[in-house]
C-alpha cells in the first residue's frame, strides 16, 4: 500500500499533466516541482516529467490551436488569441503554416467569431501563416473566401493583409489574379441585407482600393460604385460611412471622367425620384466626397440649376428632418469651394434663416453654420433679384450668440456645431471681443478642449476659435502697404486700408491678456499631447501671439510654456515636415518668452539650455526673401543675448553653431539688428572662444575687430554702448590689445568713447584704455606710447573733470597714472 506522501505525489503528477494539457504550462511545471520534493521516486512524477519535457519541445500556440480544434477547447482558444496579441509574439514559418492548415481544416466545426479573432491575428503576424493562405486561395479562391467570410471581420482583415504582400505569393501574377477575383466578392457581399456584412465589405474594399486602385477600379460597374454611394447616407453608422467615402474618392480619383459621370449620374437620378431615402442618398454623397475632392464635387454642385432647385425641393420637403439635416451637411461642406459658397449665399441665405428660426433641434446649428461659412465673417451678400426678402440683418454677431447657447446647453452634436460656427463668425472683430470679455464662454471652452483628446474635429475648431482671438494683424513692409493701398484703390474709389479699430494692436493685446488670464496655458499644454499637425500649428500660433507683448511672457514660462514649445519643435523635427512655418513659429514664441525671462529660472538638468540655443539660431537664416520679415530675427538675437549671459557652454555652443550668420548681421542694413547682433557679440566675448574670433593672430580675426571698432564709432548709441563693453572686454586679453594697436584709427575710437557726455560709454572707454596701457610687456608699453600720442593724457584728464561717477573716476585715474608713470 502506497505511502501517503506517494499518494499525495501521484495526485499532484495527474494535477500536473492536466494544467500542461489545458494550456497552462507555468502553473502545470511548479505543481510538477512540488510533487518531486515530495516524493521524487514515484512512478507517477517520473512519467509526468518525461511527458511534459516531450510536450515542451510544442510551441505553445500550436498545442493551443490543437487543443482548440480537437478538444472544442474555448479557454485554450482565448488563450491563443491573447498569446498572439503580445507585442512581443515570434512565430516561426512552420509553426504558423500548421496552425492556419489546422483552423482553416476544422473551423467550420469551430466557433466563428473566436477562431475568426485567432485566424486574423495569426495571418498578421506570422509569414507562414500567410503562405497558407495565399495557396489555399490561389487553388480555390472563392471556397477559401467563403470560408473566411464566414469567420468574420478579423479574418478578411487578415485576407486582405495575405493579398497585399507579395512575398507569400508564387508569383505576382497569381497574387493579382486572386485580389481581383477576391475584390469582385466583395464587391457582391455590398448587395447583402445585413448592415454588419455591408460594413466587413465596405472596409476590406477601401483597403484594397487605397493600395491599388489603378488596376482595381476597372473591375468596378456602375451598380458597385452606386453601391458604396449609398453607404455615405448620414443614417449609416460612422465606421461605414468614413470607409465608404475612402472607396469611392479613391474610385474616383482613378477613374477620372468616367467615375465623375456616374457620380452626376447618381445624384441626378436620386433627386429626380424625389423620395425620401434617394434624396438623403444624394445629398448625402455629395457632403462626404467635398472635402476629398472638391473640384469634383463642385463641378456638380454647380451644374446649371442644381442649387436654385434645392430651396423648393426643401421647403416640399420640410417637415422631413433627416432630409434637411442631410440637405445642410452638404451646404456645410460645399462651403469649401467659393463659387459654391456665393451660390448658397445668393439662393438659399433665406431659407437658412428660416430654418434658424423655426427648428428646435440640431439642424438649426448646422443652419447657423453654414449661413456663418456663407457670410465668411463680414457683411451679409446682397439677396438675388426676386429672391424673398429676410431680416438678412440677422448679422455674425447674433449667430455667434446662437452658437454660445448651444455650447452651452447642448448635447454633443450641438457642441460640435457650435464649435464649427464659432471658428468662423469669430473671424469677425465685434465677436473676437464679445467671445474674449466672456469669462464663463472661455471656461467652457477651455473645459470642452481638455476633454476632447482623439476628437480632432473637435479640437481643430476650438484652436481655431482661439486662434482668430488672439491673432495681430501681420506685419507688413512699407513696399507692402503701397501695394495694398493701390490694390484698395483701384477695386474702389471710397477703399480704406485701416483695419477695424478692434483689430488694432492694443485691442488684440487686451484679448491675449484676457485669453491668457483665464487659464489657456495649461489647456494648450494638454491639448498639445496628442493633436494634429494641423492642430499644432494652431496652438504655436496662439502662442506666437500670447508671448508678443512682455508682460506676458513670465506668465508663460511659469505654466510650461517652454516645455511646450520645445516638445514641439522635436516634433516638427522627427515628421520630417518641408513647411517650415510651424518650427518658425515655435521658435519665434520661444524667443519672446526667453528675452523677458531669466534662463535660470526656466532651464534645469532635465531641461537643458541647449535645447533652446538651435532653434533660435535658426531664426537667424537668410531666406533670400526681399520682404522678409525681420522681427523674429531681432528677437532671436536678445532672446540669445540672454542665454549668453548664463556661462561659457551656451556662449560657446552659440558660437559653435551660429557664428558665421552672427557675424553676417553685425553689418546688417537695419540698424536695429545690427545692435541686436553687437549686443549679443558683447555677451559672446566673456567666452575665451568668443575672444579668440578677434584676436587669435588671423588676418579674418583683425578684420573682425576693424568691424567692431567702427560700430564703436556709429551714431546709434546703443551700438555704440555694446561695441565699447564688447572691446573692453577683448582688451583684457594681450593680443587683442596687440590687434588694436596695428589698426589705425583703433587707440582714436577708444579715447572718442572716453569723450563722450553719457558715462555709459566714458566707462567702456576708460576700461578700454586702462586696460590697453595696463597691458604686460612691451604690448603695454607700445600701448602707453599709442594713446599719448594720440593725446590721450589730455582727453582722460579733461573726462576725469568732468564726471562724477565713481566707477569712471577710479578707473581713470588707474589709467592716467600708468600714462604719466612712464613719462616719468
Amino acid at each position: 500500500m502506497p505511502s501517503e506522501d506517494d499518494a499525495r505525489a501521484s495526485q499532484l503528477a495527474r494535477r500536473a499533466l492536466e494544467l500542461v494539457n489545458s494550456g497552462q504550462l507555468e502553473d502545470g511545471t511548479r505543481t510538477l516541482r512540488e510533487a518531486a520534493s515530495i516524493s521524487p521516486e514515484n512512478a507517477d512524477v517520473k512519467a509526468s516529467i518525461l511527458r511534459i519535457q516531450q510536450d515542451e519541445n510544442v510551441p505553445t500556440l500550436l498545442k493551443l490551436c490543437r487543443k482548440l480544434v480537437l478538444k472544442h477547447d474555448e479557454n485554450a482558444g482565448i488563450e491563443a488569441q491573447r498569446l498572439l496579441e503580445r507585442s512581443d509574439v515570434q512565430i516561426s514559418d512552420s509553426t504558423g503554416t500548421e496552425c492556419a492548415d489546422l483552423l482553416f481544416d476544422y473551423c467550420q466545426s469551430l466557433m466563428a467569431g473566436l477562431c475568426g479573432k485567432i485566424v486574423g491575428r495569426l495571418l498578421r503576424e506570422s509569414p507562414g501563416a500567410r503562405k497558407c493562405a495565399a495557396a489555399r486561395l490561389s487553388d480555390k479562391t472563392a471556397e477559401f473566401f467563403e470560408i473566411v467570410w464566414n469567420l468574420g471581420d478579423d479574418a478578411i482583415q487578415g485576407l486582405i493583409v495575405v493579398l497585399l504582400e507579395a512575398s507569400a505569393w508564387m508569383s505576382e501574377t497569381t497574387r493579382q489574379n486572386c485580389e481581383e477575383r477576391v475584390f469582385e466578392l466583395l464587391l457582391t457581399r455590398l448587395a447583402q441585407e445585413t448592415e454588419a456584412d455591408k460594413t466587413v465589405s465596405i472596409k476590406a474594399i477601401s483597403r484594397l482600393m487605397v493600395a491599388d486602385s489603378a488596376e482595381l477600379h476597372t473591375i468596378f460597374r456602375e451598380s458597385s460604385f452606386f453601391a458604396i454611394l449609398s453607404l455615405l447616407d448620414i443614417r449609416k453608422p460612422d465606421e461605414t460611412r468614413s470607409q465608404a467615402t475612402l472607396a469611392a474618392s479613391k474610385y474616383l480619383e482613378a477613374s477620372q471622367e468616367t467615375g465623375q459621370k456616374a457620380l452626376f449620374e447618381f445624384t441626378s437620378s436620386k433627386i429626380s425620384k424625389g423620395a425620401d431615402g434617394d434624396l438623403i442618398a444624394a445629398f448625402s454623397a455629395a457632403s462626404a466626397l467635398f472635402p476629398i475632392l472638391p473640384s469634383v464635387a463642385s463641378a456638380m454642385f454647380l451644374t446649371e440649376g442644381f442649387v436654385e432647385s434645392l430651396v423648393p425641393l426643401l421647403e416640399t420637403n420640410a417637415k422631413n428632418v433627416e432630409i434637411q439635416r442631410a440637405a445642410l451637411e452638404m451646404l456645410s461642406a460645399a462651403c469649401i469651394d467659393p463659387g459654391c459658397r456665393e451660390a448658397i449665399g445668393k439662393a438659399c441665405s433665406g431659407w437658412l434663416g428660416d430654418v434658424i428660426e423655426l427648428s428646435r433641434d440640431q439642424n438649426a446649428g448646422l443652419a447657423a453654420v453654414v449661413l456663418a461659412k456663407v457670410r465668411g465673417g463680414g457683411e451679409p451678400k446682397k439677396q438675388a433679384k426676386g429672391q424673398k426678402v429676410k431680416e438678412e440683418t440677422r448679422g455674425v454677431e447674433e449667430l455667434a450668440g446662437v452658437f454660445k447657447g448651444m455650447m452651452i446647453g447642448g448635447d454633443d452634436a450641438a457642441v460640435q456645431r457650435s464649435i464649427e460656427g464659432l471658428a468662423y463668425t469669430s473671424l469677425q472683430p465685434k465677436v473676437k471681443e464679445e467671445l474674449a470679455n466672456d469669462r464663463p464662454f472661455l471656461k467652457k471652452l477651455f473645459d470642452i478642449l481638455s476633454k476632447s483628446s482623439g476628437k480632432s474635429t473637435l479640437t481643430f475648431g476650438g484652436l481655431t476659435i482661439l486662434a482668430n482671438l488672439t491673432g495681430y494683424l501681420p506685419n507688413l513692409t512699407d513696399e507692402q502697404k503701397r501695394l495694398g493701398q493701390l490694390k484698395a484703390y483701384a477695386n474702389t474709389k471710397k477703399a480704406t486700408t485701416e483695419p477695424d479699430p478692434l483689430d488694432r494692436e492694443d485691442c488684440v493685446t487686451a484679448r491675449c491678456k484676457l485669453v491668457l488670464d483665464a487659464g489657456i496655458i495649461p489647456i494648450l499644454v494638454g491639448s498639445s499631447k496628442k493633436v494634429s499637425p494641423t492642430s499644432l500649428g494652431l496652438i504655436l500660433s496662439i502662442l506666437l501671439s500670447l508671448s508678443k507683448h512682455p508682460k506676458n511672457r513670465g506668465q508663460i514660462a511659469q505654466q510650461g510654456g517652454v516645455k511646450l514649445l520645445l516638445q514641439a519643435l522635436a516634433s516638427v523635427a522627427s515628421t520630417n515636415a518641408t513647411d517650415t512655418r510651424a518650427s518658425t513659429s515655435a521658435a519665434h514664441a520661444l524667443a519672446r518668452i526667453l528675452i523677458s525671462t531669466n534662463p535660470t529660472h526656466v532651464f534645469s538638468s532635465s531641461l537643458p539650455i541647449s535645447l533652446a540655443t538651435r532653434p533660435l539660431l535658426s531664426l537667424l537664416d537668410d531666406e533670400g526673401t526681399e520682404q522678409r520679415d525681420l522681427l523674429p530675427v531681432f528677437e532671436s538675437l536678445l532672446a540669445l543675448t540672454n542665454l549668453a549671459s548664463t556661462d561659457n557652454d551656451t556662449r560657446d555652443l552659440i558660437i559653435r553653431v551660429g557664428w558665421p550668420r552672427i557675424e553676417e548681421l553685425l553689418l546688417a542694413n537695419n540698424s536695429l539688428i545690427r545692435r541686436a547682433a553687437v549686443e549679443l557679440v558683447c555677451n559672446l566675448v566673456a567666452s575665451p572662444t568668443g575672444v579668440a574670433k578677434f584676436a587669435d593672430g588671423t588676418k579674418q580675426a583683425g578684420n573682425r575687430l576693424h568691424i567692431l571698432l567702427a560700430l564703436a564709432d556709429v551714431e546709434d548709441y546703443e551700438t555704440r554702448r555694446a561695441a565699447g563693453g564688447a572691446l573692453a572686454m577683448l582688451l583684457e586679453w594681450d593680443a587683442a590689445v596687440r590687434a588694436l594697436l596695428e589698426r589705425d584709427r583703433g587707440v582714436t575710437i577708444l579715447l572718442e568713447l572716453c569723450r563722450e557726455e553719457k558715462d555709459e560709454l566714458r566707462h567702456r572707454g576708460v576700461v578700454c584704455v586702462r586696460n590697453v596701457v595696463c597691458a604686460p610687456g612691451a604690448v603695454g608699453k607700445a600701448g602707453v606710447q599709442k594713446v599719448k600720442s594720440e593725446g590721450g593724457v589730455e582727453v582722460l584728464k579733461g573726462m576725469l573733470r568732468e564726471t562724477r561717477n565713481p566707477d569712471v573716476l577710479q578707473i581713470g585715474v588707474e589709467a592716467l597714472k600708468s600714462l604719466l608713470q612712464e613719462e616719468r
